[in-house]
């Protein structure tokens, strides 16, 4: 039945074979430059955010990196093929024919939505982060490197490890924390770094 399903749902957004350039192209960024933004805004929202979006921004970074290591052991222990693997679409970026599932682009993208959507102070930034999860899950799945199943799965994932954080692993969370802001701030007072590169109290 699943597998019915994201056929299904594949086939209605995948990419035809003579695909328009201009649409493949907003695809393509969609892709590749939307996760260099999304990291660059961890980095602003750091060096110049308040401590509420600080925190968030931390959070969303320990759920990044626990939502690659989810995705390696299930990878490991399952492969799923992606679409072009399975001689279905057309693969129209060159991508190497590893498992799909869950996505590592999408799973990092709304690692960094749920963890600012989480945090009272960080929401309006978490909307825009999740509509670029989004966003950049359809030009997935219409350049034909994965599933529809493929994004569910990232998004799963990603929400799964923010919950995690802030419940199980809460306290190693403000640990983890206080420790990189004492180091950041020790670090720009031994590099003599601007004052504006601390972030906001």
């Amino acid at each position: 039945m699943f597998d019915a399903a994201n056929q299904a749902i594949f086939a209605m957004l995948k990419a035809p074979e003579t695909a328009d350039s201009k649409v493949l192209e907003l695809a393509r960024f969609c892709v590749e430059i939307l996760l260099y933004l999304a990291v660059l805004g961890l980095v602003l929202g750091w060096v110049w955010g308040r401590p509420q979006l600080r925190r968030a921004v931390f959070l969303g970074r320990l759920s990044v990196v626990l939502g690659l290591l989810v995705n390696w052991l299930i990878g490991a222990f399952w492969f799923h093929p992606r679409p072009f693997v399975a001689g279905i679409g057309h693969q129209f970026p060159a991508h190497l024919p590893e498992t799909s599932f869950p996505g590592d682009h999408g799973t990092i993208l709304f690692a960094i939505a749920f963890a600012l959507l989480a945090s009272a102070g960080a929401r309006l930034w978490g909307l825009v982060a999740l509509l670029l999860a989004l966003v950049a899950a359809w030009g997935r799945i219409y350049l034909g490197v994965h599933w529809p199943l493929d994004m569910a799965g990232s998004a799963l994932v990603a929400l799964l490890c923010v919950i995690l954080w802030l419940t199980v692993l809460r306290r190693p969370l403000a640990w983890l924390c206080s420790l990189w802001t004492r180091l950041y701030k020790g670090t720009c007072a031994v590099l003599h770094l601007p004052p504006a590169l601390f972030p906001r109290a």
